[in-house]
């Protein structure tokens, strides 16, 4: 497998990951545009619990935790207290933001100390494991949705809410488990990131992936499967980014870091996803 490929699945993986757990939880009704801030928390956790020496797949687990515990807590105020979850999550991404930076200086010091964690050793496919598993689960999340009960109601809560209450459900509890693997996944696919691209932690390491996440699952139309080749370009796009930036030229260094995002929005404004997205999503459960 040559470096320029490998670089590129280790690129998509985080993006593919957070953005699946996002496309379950909008299936679902529900919108956390804090996935930017969940996935910082996920690399912190993983940053923090690696400096003790513990395996990277200990350090992802304890971020896969500590996602959990954020998008439970998303759930109580944009769920169970029904508060406008657009508010709930820019107010999220920024309290990452300030509180990941805060730590790591506890952790650093003042004078930003670089510190390295261990990362994932690669398979027989020289690629790490976890990042295998990454793609997967948009395949494990297209057979849910499509192929069981529990997925019927979770698309019904997207859908039409009322007639999940109807069935005797809560419309409550559903999305506030999706909400919460949603955190699990945006939290580990921010882990992987140290782990795999990165063995430090450096203030907003994340650099708008989890909105390009956000993206990703518009631009796949909500369906799980268009998520890997979406993630696949983006992470493509990151990988010539660097790969320009090393050759140098007369092209301003503003236009690589701009040309992920560049993608995304060209992708976005080529794709017609208006009649594609869930009908009740954003709106309070009944």
């Amino acid at each position: 497998m040559s470096g320029f490929l490998e670089i590129v699945i280790l690129l998509s993986a985080p993006l593919v990951l957070a953005a699946a757990g996002e496309l379950l939880l909008e299936r679902s009704g529900s919108i956390q545009i804090g996935v930017e801030g969940t996935m910082l928390i996920g690399a912190f956790v993983t940053f923090g619990v690696g400096l003790r020496g513990t395996a990277p797949e200990a350090a992802l687990l304890a971020a896969g935790v500590a996602g959990a515990l954020a998008g439970a807590l998303f759930a109580v105020f944009a769920v169970w207290r029904r508060a406008d979850p657009i508010l709930v999550g820019t107010t999220w991404n920024l309290m990452a933001l300030g509180a990941t930076a805060y730590a790591y200086r506890l952790v650093a010091g003042q004078t930003g100390s670089v510190l390295q964690i261990h990362t994932l050793k690669k398979s027989a496919l020289l690629i790490p494991w976890p990042v295998l598993l990454a793609f997967a689960v948009p395949v494990a999340l297209h057979a849910l949705l499509r192929f069981t009960r529990p997925g019927l109601f979770i698309v019904a809560a997207g859908e039409t809410p009322h007639a999940v209450t109807a069935q005797g459900l809560s419309v409550v509890a559903i999305r506030t488990w999706c909400s919460t693997v949603s955190g699990v996944t945006s939290a580990v696919a921010g882990g992987l990131l140290i782990v795999t691209v990165s063995p430090t932690f450096v203030e907003g390491i994340t650099a708008g992936r989890g909105f390009l996440a956000l993206a990703l699952v518009v631009f796949s139309r909500w369906s799980p499967l268009r998520l890997i080749p979406a993630a696949l370009l983006i992470g493509g796009a990151t990988a010539f980014q660097y790969r320009l930036q090393a050759t140098g030229g007369t092209v301003p260094y503003a236009f690589f870091l701009a040309l992920p995002g560049l993608l995304s929005l060209v992708a976005l404004a080529l794709s017609s996803s208006k009649d594609r997205a869930p009908k009740a999503l954003g709106t309070p459960a009944p």
